[in-house]
């Protein structure tokens, strides 16, 4: 089959990678938690197939009375995906210590055809939903202070509840989980702000990270709305697993496209996490 607009040609890996950012993050990760992405589809012949290593660190910065959790996803170590499109991302979110609302979201992207990508994405502004702000072109703006925990921000008394996708599974980990528990909440990815729906939908037992689990099967459906106001889903619905306990450990995210299936599959839990690197 031949693609000529090599824009088509990424658009599933990349999309799919965005949605599947609601694995991670969330309260109390005492240890750094290594993934792998998979694909199966026509393009591996009906196989499952490598494509790339996720890594997931979690710290408070300083005395601040926010969280932050940092996921680098990279193909480095697939020789085939490097040839094609190397993937590089890092994806970091700042939220309330009690989980009940985001306040900033950063992107990071590079590649070989773009350059960079970076954008910090500020969720607390009492005026618009969220704004946008082009690191490339206007240097680090927030970004030292998130880090060093002295960020400085006001929250009004009316402020609604608004997450990233790194966020809103940090608000969703945190809650009392059962089947058939019902969550709503506002996700914005810095280009649109959605509406996203919860549903624990049943207990199974699942195996990640060489080990059985009790898990939560969870499913994220992400709606819009059209030219008409009328709301619409913005993607396919995403199922997560995560631990049937307090911690709600994520294990596995599945979501199908097109032209097949990506999952996401916890490998192993490092218990004396790398310190955090900066940059890529």
């Amino acid at each position: 089959m031949r693609v000529h607009d090599r824009s088509r040609q990424r658009f599933p890996l990349r999309a799919v990678l965005c949605l599947l950012l609601l694995l991670f993050a969330g309260p109390g990760l005492a240890a750094q938690l290594n993934f792998q992405v998979l694909y199966q589809g026509i393009f591996s012949a009906g196989s499952k197939l490598q494509i790339a290593d996720l890594s997931l660190s979690e710290r408070r910065p300083a005395a601040a009375p926010y969280h932050e959790s940092e996921l680098r996803v990279t193909s480095q170590a697939y020789d085939y995906v490097e040839a094609l499109y190397p993937i590089r991302y890092r994806f970091r979110s700042w939220y309330l210590d009690d989980h009940s609302t985001g306040l900033v979201s950063e992107y990071f992207e590079q590649n070989r055809r773009e350059g960079i990508r970076h954008r910090l994405i500020y969720l607390t502004d009492p005026e618009q939903p969220f704004v946008t702000r082009d690191l490339v072109e206007e240097g680090e703006a927030d970004l030292p202070d998130l880090l060093a925990g002295d960020y400085r921000f006001v929250l009004s008394d009316s402020h609604e509840a608004r997450f990233d996708r790194l966020g809103l599974l940090a608000h969703v980990r945190a809650q009392a989980l059962a089947p058939g528990t019902f969550l709503q909440a506002k996700v914005s990815n810095g280009k649109k702000m959605l509406t996203y729906r919860v549903r624990v939908e049943k207990r199974e037992q699942i195996q990640a990270a060489g080990r059985n689990w009790n898990a939560l099967k969870l499913r994220f459906d992400g709606l819009g709305v059209d030219k008409h106001g009328r709301e619409k889903h913005a993607h396919r619905p995403v199922f997560i697993w995560l631990s049937d306990d307090p911690q709600h450990t994520p294990l596995r995210a599945v979501s199908r496209h097109v032209l097949g299936r990506f999952s996401i599959e916890l490998r192993s839990i490092d218990q004396t996490p790398r310190l955090v690197m900066r940059g890529l």
